[in-house]
């Protein structure tokens, strides 16, 4: 199932506009890491999962390729782009400044209802990652990430941000979600400790240090994803044999 957008998302949307709609549940996909890094999206498919005509499904389609979000394909199909290293160490940077940006404003705005709330969506997302319920963890991870951003009261910069998240968000699912991170040491109790003292500079830090421990491995993914065919296959060949 896609993800549903937020109360927020609807906001001056009709539920009558089918177009919103589902503009508005495939960004949110993006977003989220529901689709990989050179998938193909049909439009027969995905407009039977959202409940409406191929049309919409299409124009929401052509919005996101216009938002880098996608690319077209054979066939008058869309794919999710595959970034090489260059695009994503530049959407990595940038993510870095405008995201520290909005964490560092939150810091002195958030309420203390939204940091318990933040806290119970952490517990949440620890308990997905030892299931490796890889979706729930990717889906809370944005839920937790855009509430602090949206409790910034910076709508230019939550607005960049999200159009970076619609980029990079496909690859958050080829995340190490075996690297070693326990409740105690995950990046994102270090956001928390920093927006429940009002600390802005080390929330800043914070969110610029979670960024940087998960691209880590995201670069690795990115790397694999761009060698040549044939690259890829003697890789698999060499590790075939050294397991024989």
């Amino acid at each position: 199932m896609l993800p549903m957008p937020t109360e927020l998302d609807w906001l001056h949307v009709g539920r009558d506009n089918l177009h919103a709609r589902a503009y508005l549940m495939l960004r949110k996909a993006l977003m989220a890491g529901r689709f990989r890094p050179g998938q193909r999206l049909l439009l027969k498919p995905l407009a039977e999962e959202l409940g409406v005509s191929v049309t919409p499904v299409r124009e929401a389609l052509l919005r996101l390729a216009s938002e880098r979000g996608l690319v077209p394909h054979q066939s008058r199909t869309m794919m999710v782009p595959v970034l090489n290293v260059a695009r994503f160490r530049e959407i990595r940077d940038i993510r870095i400044e405008l995201e520290g940006r909005a964490a560092e404003a939150a810091a002195n705005k958030i309420s203390a209802g939204d940091i318990v709330t933040l806290e119970k969506m952490q517990e949440q997302l620890m308990l997905a990652r030892r299931q490796r319920d890889v979706q729930t963890v990717l889906a809370i991870n944005e839920e937790f990430h855009f509430r602090i951003y949206r409790s910034s009261d910076l709508p230019v910069v939550c607005g960049l941000i999200e159009s970076l998240w619609v980029q990079i968000g496909p690859l958050l699912t080829l995340n190490d979600f075996s690297a070693s991170a326990t409740a105690k040491d995950h990046p994102h109790r270090a956001i928390l400790a920093s927006l429940a003292a009002g600390d802005g500079a080390g929330a800043r830090r914070a969110l610029a240090n979670d960024i940087m421990w998960a691209s880590k491995y995201l670069e690795i993914a990115v790397v694999k994803l761009n060698e040549p065919a044939e690259d890829k296959k003697k890789r698999k060949t060499i590790a075939s044999v050294g397991t024989n």
